[in-house]
């Protein structure tokens, strides 16, 4: 405002993007005009703000929406030419594997072999999961018992380890919102396994609360003691193979961002470095029904008067 006071010329349309202490980010509509008076003398400025955050999210999911729609076309192709020779070289692999006593540097390659073909067939079902857009199937879900669900599938996950404690806190036994239970389930195990990579060393805690604000919408965070999230990273966060660890698919979050969208789950991250790491996610809820009116004595009530 001070540079259109300054310079005698009014900003038509301009925009701005600002962050929030949660890290979310609104963009903000700016025109401005000269207030002058009856001799023309500029004695002040007139600026009209508008939340343009509804138009630039809509922009994105419009930009998105084209983005996986190529992918979608090349993905049935992709997975046929590589999966065919993958199963082909796989199998091959497997068959020499329980023929052959190899030891030194030929069975140290043999092993290679098998643990990376097997690391390329998952970065493909990652692919082509992230890039189908199945239509959701929308049911009343009962929340509290998909995460007890997911924590037992997680359990087994190669990437949990007994030393990491998970904790599931809500003050209501039970809680129900619309989703597609599958898609939830998985949006839930990608991020419950992405904390348990998170904490690389000693002792862990991952503790998913659930709980309902004054609008009666439905929180549920994912939090953890890990390291942190670095402040430059967080806008890559959800992008398609950007991975930060050394074994990492970088599709994980990409399918949790791409299934919640599906979803209209809002999904929030909160973190900084050396401080751990929150995801969040926003349901709606649905209230849980209420207890059928009984009688005080249902057995009187049948005798005739």
């Amino acid at each position: 405002l001070n540079g259109v006071l300054q310079s005698h010329k009014f900003l038509r349309r301009g925009e701005a993007r600002i962050r929030k202490r949660d890290y979310t980010v609104i963009y903000i509509g700016i025109s401005t005009s000269l207030l002058v008076d009856e001799t023309g003398r500029v004695r002040g400025v007139i600026a009209i703000f508008s939340d343009l955050t509804e138009t630039k999210q809509l922009e994105e999911k419009i930009r998105e929406a084209d983005r996986m729609a190529a992918i979608g076309e090349l993905s049935a192709a992709i997975a046929h030419e590589i999966r065919n020779p993958l199963a082909a070289i796989s199998g091959s692999v497997e068959v020499l594997k329980s023929e052959l006593t190899l030891e030194g540097e030929n069975g140290r390659l043999l092993e290679l072999i098998v643990k990376e073909s097997n690391r390329l067939n998952e970065i493909l079902a990652d692919f082509l999961l992230y890039a189908r857009n199945k239509r959701p199937v929308f049911n009343k879900i009962e929340l509290c018992r998909v995460v007890g669900d997911v924590i037992d599938v997680v359990r087994h996950h190669s990437s949990y380890r007994p030393s990491i404690m998970i904790r599931v806190e809500s003050a209501d036994s039970f809680v129900y919102v619309y989703g597609d239970e599958d898609h939830t389930k998985q949006i839930l195990i990608n991020l419950i396994v992405n904390a348990c990579q998170a904490i690389d060393r000693g002792d862990g805690r991952i503790i998913i609360r659930i709980e309902t604000d004054a609008e009666n919408v439905v929180i549920l965070s994912v939090s953890d003691n890990g390291p942190g999230i670095p402040e430059k990273i967080l806008p890559k966060l959800f992008d398609p193979f950007f991975s930060t660890k050394k074994d990492g698919t970088g599709m994980g979050l990409a399918i949790v961002r791409r299934l919640a969208g599906n979803l209209d789950i809002d999904i929030f991250v909160q973190s900084s470095e050396g401080a751990g790491a929150s995801f969040i996610l926003q349901f709606n809820k649905i209230p849980a029904p209420k207890p059928v009116d009984q009688p005080e004595n249902p057995a009187k009530s049948q005798l005739p008067a």
